[in-house]
């Protein structure tokens, strides 16, 4: 069995790609099919065509790209991707689905080294890896591909961190910069910050522990420094502190090319508005959505069909995640691992018995480490329920972050750490089997009484509402989620009775886990073949031919009536046909379409204004006065439900959606249209400041025929402007971001320097 057990990680490595390959689609939920592959798709024809996509010009009239982070540009396995596809010409979706399925690889195997360097045994460290990997809270992240960056890099960043602050090691504070510096410019600014709290609850931690256990030396001499108590904390306390800086200083200088135009972003954003603030907390956890983690389908499924019962709770929120499940037996395993363990008297090896004493020692305080951390980021996510994550808005810029049920990410890492330390001594400690064998008792009353609720169909359903997208409630498949849900909670426990009874069993628990979470939690891995999202929209033909940009509003997130009055497996196909026909963003993005009030991003705040007031005008307003401002912004098309009646002329009518077309918009002759440059020509009869319908950004230049430069301002509150002398003249306009500049300057100077500490800072380290 010691063979087998350095082959169970590659096997179930090889199980998770079988998977991936199994279901290999273009996310077909949420973000994941809407906003990030067709993102991916316009990044990859920017640089097939040797564009740096600087800025987006079609959207919100015009808007920084790279410097959102969320674009995840400079991230150097977005450039390693996009340059392979281009080179080889792999279709863009196609890498974007690579993209995502290696970072689950990436995840897994990350999160077994951590559990392995925590002092999980082979089999115990594969058990969490996976548990973590295929929880609800890390597979759904397939449909938001910047916070599973985040997450596969999050073990990882956690290890890093315990080296350095237990090993006081030059090379894991390079280490611990470096990891966080690819989760910045990977796209998940808030997980890097999450693992710095992680970092900081771990040194904590081990400053108690070393106080705790040195406690005996007080005032006393220290051999190895011949030094005072105090001083010698002080010394270590100092030596650390030097670390983290140190981190911190490779993370800044190695992501400086997107932290400076990202802090720029958010400056002038509508992160930094009071109604933002207001917003945070709608993306809080219930706290009763915590079963979830334990049971199996426990609140229904949310998708294709609505057999969510939870959505008739007050204050359910599915936005972050519709389950967390992780499974039954790794939660039990997780929190009976406090369990005190015993103690053998008897040992004839006085050297085993002290290096037995300091590695229990060491494996209890990970275990108390752990638990700290997965009940601390636990009630943070909470968010308005509890007090946790109110504090942390107060921590610089923490408060623009808009997700409070992220921070179950790293709860459920830990979560999984603690259940692969349970798992190993269910495998060699007699008492623990006995304490497990305990809680079996409370198992099986619960599954019979589902059982039989289930089977007798007794309907302890509410009256849940409908769903705008999945249609009415469906009962039959709310009441199989909790026939599932009984069946399994029955084979969990049948299978630890079994692991009691025969070690060798628990290899056959690992795959058994493994099944659980891939038939539980697989429904949320929301897939679309590729050729199902291949859809050609009437608007095409309406605009061929037309001058480019074509500008569009499109109104909010809405759907067919009958979507809310129907039910059908195949939902989330006919979803993404139905917003590519209405022009929803960012599918307008590849087909280079420009699209007014673009949210769900960062969004800078004079623009914001501006489109709420839009809002309230279509909503609120008189007849005309929306298509006048609309106009005004050079708006030349409105796409909205056919129910709504413009003073413009309607073009078009099909699929519950109208197609007006406003009168003299605001236009200008452009020459060439292009993401990062503008070519327009100008005739004036009298000097004057000219408007370009383009949003103003700090970075753009405008030069005329001759070369000249001339200053570009804001006027109107959002476009840009330039003083223009009478006459003809053509314009030139650059964008030319400085702080880009400034960031990929100190970037490379932060590589060189990284290398530089490495190679030294490794001599340091040996002497």
């Amino acid at each position: 069995m010691n063979g087998f057990s350095k082959t169970v990680f590659p096997i179930v490595f090889v199980l998770v790609i079988i998977f991936l390959l199994f279901f290999s689609g273009i996310p077909g939920f949420r973000d994941g099919a809407h906003f990030y592959a067709p993102l991916f798709q316009y990044l990859y024809d920017e640089v097939a065509a040797g564009h740096l996509p600087l800025w987006n010009p079609y959207e919100n009239l015009g808007q920084p790209l790279a410097a959102n982070p969320t674009t995840a540009f400079f991230y150097p396995v977005t450039l390693l991707t996009l340059g392979i596809s281009v080179l080889f010409r792999i279709d863009p979706l196609t890498a974007y689905t690579g993209y995502a399925a290696g970072h689950f690889l990436l995840a897994l195997f990350l999160c077994y080294r951590l559990a392995r360097c925590w002092g999980c045994s082979r089999e115990s460290a594969t058990l969490a890896a996976f548990c973590y990997t295929f929880s609800g809270n890390i597979l759904f992240q397939w449909n938001n591909v910047p916070f599973l960056v985040g997450a596969a890099w999050l073990p990882e960043a956690i290890r890093q961190a315990d080296r350095m602050i237990n090993r006081n090691k030059i090379r894991y504070a390079i280490g611990f910069g470096v990891v966080l510096a690819l989760m910045i410019l990977g796209g998940d600014l808030q997980s890097a910050y999450n693992a710095i709290l992680c970092a900081a609850i771990l040194w904590l931690a081990e400053s108690l522990a070393e106080s705790l256990n040195s406690k005996q030396y007080q005032w006393k001499k220290i051999s190895c420094f011949s030094l005072p108590f105090p001083i010698f904390c002080f010394r270590v306390f100092r030596f650390r502190l030097l670390l983290f800086l140190l981190s911190g200083m490779i993370t800044f200088f190695l992501a400086a090319v997107q932290i400076l135009p990202a802090w720029e972003l958010g400056t002038f954003s509508d992160r930094t508005l009071a109604t933002h603030q207001q917003t945070v907390y709608s993306f809080s956890v219930p706290p009763w959505r915590f079963v979830e983690f334990l049971l199996p389908c426990a609140g229904g499924w949310q998708f294709p069909e609505n057999a969510r019962w939870f959505s008739a709770l007050p204050f359910d929120n599915e936005i972050w995640v519709p389950s967390f499940y992780m499974g039954f037996l790794p939660v039990v395993l997780a929190f009976f691992s406090f369990c005190k363990q015993k103690q053998h008297n008897i040992v004839s090896n006085i050297d085993h018995v002290r290096f037995n004493q300091q590695f229990n020692h060491r494996l209890n305080h990970r275990v108390f480490v752990s638990f700290i951390i997965f009940l601390f980021f636990s009630l943070g996510s909470l968010g308005n329920w509890f007090i946790i994550y109110p504090i942390l808005t107060y921590l610089p810029s923490y408060g623009m972050f808009r997700y409070p049920a992220k921070l179950l990410v790293v709860a459920t890492l830990m979560l999984a750490i603690l259940a692969g330390t349970g798992f190993n001594r269910l495998q060699k400690e007699e008492l623990f089997r006995q304490r497990i064998r305990f809680i079996l008792w409370f198992c099986y009353p619960f599954a019979v009484i589902v059982l039989i609720i289930t089977l007798f169909r007794i309907n302890i359903f509410p009256n849940v509402p409908n769903c705008p997208l999945f249609g009415t409630f469906n009962i039959e498949s709310a009441q199989s989620g909790l026939l599932f849900t009984a069946i399994s909670v029955f084979f969990f426990t049948f299978a630890i009775r079994l692991t009691i009874h025969w070690k060798s069993a628990s290899y056959f628990l690992i795959l058994f886990v493994a099944l659980d979470l891939m038939i539980a939690n697989t429904w949320m891995f929301a897939v679309v073949p590729n050729h199902k999202r291949n859809i050609e929209t009437s608007f095409n033909n309406t605009i061929a031919g037309k001058k480019i940009p074509v500008r569009i509003y499109r109104f909010p997130v809405w759907y067919p009536a009958e979507f809310a009055t129907t039910s059908s497996k195949q939902r989330l196909a006919e979803a993404i046909c139905w917003d590519k026909k209405s022009l929803f963003p960012k599918y307008t993005l590849p087909q280079r379409i420009c699209v007014l009030d673009v949210r769900g991003t960062l969004m800078p705040k004079d623009y914001n204004a501006v489109a709420g007031k839009l809002r309230s005008e279509w909503k609120y307003g008189e007849s005309g006065i929306f298509e006048t401002h609309l106009a005004q912004l050079g708006v030349q098309y409105i796409v909205a439900p056919d129910h709504i009646r413009f003073d413009a002329e309607q073009i078009d009518l099909s699929d519950n959606k109208s197609t007006w077309k406003i009168r003299n918009p605001l236009e200008r002759s452009y020459v060439l249209f292009e993401p990062n440059r503008l070519i327009l020509d100008v005739s004036l009869q009298a000097a004057e400041t000219v408007i370009i319908p383009e949003q103003y950004w700090r970075g753009w230049r405008a030069f005329l025929e001759n070369g000249t430069e001339i200053p570009v301002k804001r006027v109107q509150e959002i476009f840009r402007g330039v003083d223009l002398p009478a006459g003809k003249h053509r314009l030139t306009m650059i964008y030319d971001p400085p702080l880009v500049k400034i960031g990929a300057i100190l970037s490379l100077s932060g590589f060189i320097m990284t290398l530089f500490i490495f190679i030294f800072g490794r001599r340091f380290d040996s002497a």
